[in-house]
């Protein structure tokens, strides 16, 4: 909805909501590759394809209302149909190489082709990042290449290095499995609200106002909205581990739909030329249309073919957890594993009391799938 609203007024906030988006999208992908699809029958192929079946069914109906209402919302046909035509029905269908098309007629699915290209990656990163040391080579890396590309190719926007960074923070997060607490959460959305605040009635606000002629200042807004974003953290990462109903899932499944299709509302606001109110009857009204189509979406179409993939994608597990997996988890535990043969040193320097060989009988067994698989908002 963050975004919904920066298509809707001056307030340059979109791009904070599109990097917490991203930090959360590493944390469950990282999760979720090593406790369900690294149990799957051939893994890395059942990931994309599931990532694409969980994906690619909205964008394609949402594409298609999309380029047949924007020609009637004024927009030049040839340029809604500028992309040559198998680009356009492949980036729509597959995502990857959507944000280098002349023209997006579904313009945040910009996202999207950054989160296709991290999807390709993932897994790699996630077997670094078990590995302690892995882990923050992964991490320091990320944050050179995130840098490097802001501040010497910040036009470039459509390439995975831009913003790797915040995937492998939220990756790391998952791995470390960082609880933020409520407190902390707490004091992080009081300063990302008191931060905005405070901005809006600063002589500094043009950092955070757009317009057709923002300020000078408005140069700064990307970084703002990357303090912003960092500043959020914790309290993203605290959502994580809220229980939650049917209906929490059921938003969490719409805010997907809802992020694509309002962009096709846009051009109808822009178009309007009358006074504020006229205006702001437009953005009434989107604000109900959208949500209200966007549920339709999700009831009849999202959530059936959801299913169907959640159903492949559970007759494809194996069971335990593979060997590699297993290996990369007890090499994290420490960089120097102690040999088999060898009694256990206390740090104080002395000898921890070795388990005596049936000790395991007396403990109760273990499922055979390993511990239950929690849910997620990405719809795992």
């Amino acid at each position: 909805m963050i975004v919904f609203i920066y298509h809707f007024s001056s307030l340059g906030l979109g791009a904070s909501a599109v990097y917490i988006f991203f930090m959360l999208s590493g944390f469950w992908l990282h999760r979720m590759w090593n406790e369900r699809y690294a149990l799957t029958r051939h893994p890395y192929l059942t990931f994309i394809v599931s990532r694409i079946w969980r994906l690619a069914p909205v964008m394609m109906l949402v594409s298609l209302i999309t380029i047949t209402l924007l020609p009637l919302l004024g927009v030049p046909v040839d340029l809604v149909f500028s992309a040559h035509p198998a680009h356009l029905i492949l980036s729509s269908t597959f995502l990857i190489g959507y944000s280098w098309m002349a023209y997006l007629p579904v313009l945040p699915a910009w996202s999207l082709d950054i989160e296709m290209q991290f999807y390709m990656m993932a897994p790699l990163l996630s077997a670094l990042i078990v590995l302690p040391r892995g882990r923050r080579a992964v991490l320091a890396i990320a944050l050179v290449s995130s840098l490097a590309f802001g501040l010497f190719a910040p036009d470039m926007h459509a390439i995975l290095p831009k913003y790797i960074f915040f995937f492998v923070l939220g990756m790391v997060c998952a791995e470390q499995d960082w609880r933020p607490s409520a407190p902390l959460a707490a004091t992080s959305a009081g300063v990302v609200v008191a931060v905005v605040l405070v901005t809006l009635i600063a002589p500094w606000r043009g950092i955070m106002i757009r317009g057709a002629a923002p300020v000078d200042l408005y140069e700064f807004n990307p970084l703002f909205n990357i303090v912003l974003s960092l500043a959020c953290l914790p309290l993203a990462i605290y959502t994580t581990a809220l229980k939650s109903d049917d209906t929490d899932r059921m938003m969490g499944d719409m805010s997907y739909i809802i992020y694509l299709l309002h962009w096709v509302t846009t051009p109808w606001f822009g178009s309007i030329k009358g006074p504020f109110t006229a205006r702001l009857m437009v953005a009434g009204a989107s604000f109900a249309l959208v949500p209200g189509f966007a549920w339709l979406i999700w009831k009849f179409w999202d959530r059936p073919i959801n299913r169907l993939r959640a159903q492949w994608v559970a007759s494809r597990l194996e069971g335990p957890r593979s060997a590699f997996t297993t290996r990369l988890r007890a090499v994290s535990r420490s960089d120097f594993p102690i040999p088999d043969n060898r009694v256990p040193v206390h740090p104080a320097g002395r000898p921890r009391n070795p388990r005596p060989a049936d000790s395991a009988a007396s403990l109760p067994p273990r499922h055979p799938a390993g511990p239950a698989l929690g849910s997620d908002p990405s719809g795992a």
